[in-house]
């Protein structure tokens, strides 16, 4: 399985992000990478729920949410014909006021390792702006911040 990773310090308590991270037919608001999000279930961000999700450059994909853990972690994933693909969003509480945010995005399936090369340099530059749209986004909402940390990885089996 072929793996991507972005992580960011975002100066907020865990819940602020997840307010903003779990509120998914939103992001479009805020998050460049986003033209549209459909919920096919209904709106909370519960394990089964599914949405429809347009972005530039990509074509649309219907995501099912796999897990769950309130103020933490989501993931979900989608398949089209021979790709799975999996996004884990991970919160992380770091010290009072200070949370890590880790985006990951995997590709398996029969084509998911080429399909996966071929689209790396959009799904990096996504989880970059991504991140940082989210800590943007929560951190304009509160007190002034500090610089935070921010790093791409890539990981491969």
């Amino acid at each position: 399985m072929l793996i991507y990773e972005y992580m960011i310090i975002v100066n907020a308590q865990p819940h602020r992000v997840w307010n903003l991270l779990s509120d998914v037919t939103r992001w479009p608001q805020w998050l460049p990478t986003v033209t549209h999000v459909e919920a096919l279930d209904g709106e909370p961000i519960v394990v089964g729920a599914r949405y429809r999700v347009q972005q530039p450059k990509l074509r649309p994909a219907v995501w099912t949410v796999t897990e769950v853990e309130d103020s933490r972690r989501f993931v979900w994933e989608a398949y089209l014909t021979g790709i799975r693909m999996v996004a884990e969003h991970d919160i992380v509480d770091k010290a009072q006021g200070v949370s890590e945010f880790i985006l990951r995005y995997s590709f398996g399936g029969l084509l998911g390792g080429v399909v996966g090369r071929i689209y790396r340099p959009i799904v990096t530059q996504y989880l970059a702006q991504e991140a940082t749209a989210l800590k943007q986004a929560v951190e304009r909402s509160s007190a002034p911040a500090t610089p935070g940390c921010e790093g791409l990885s890539h990981v491969e089996p």
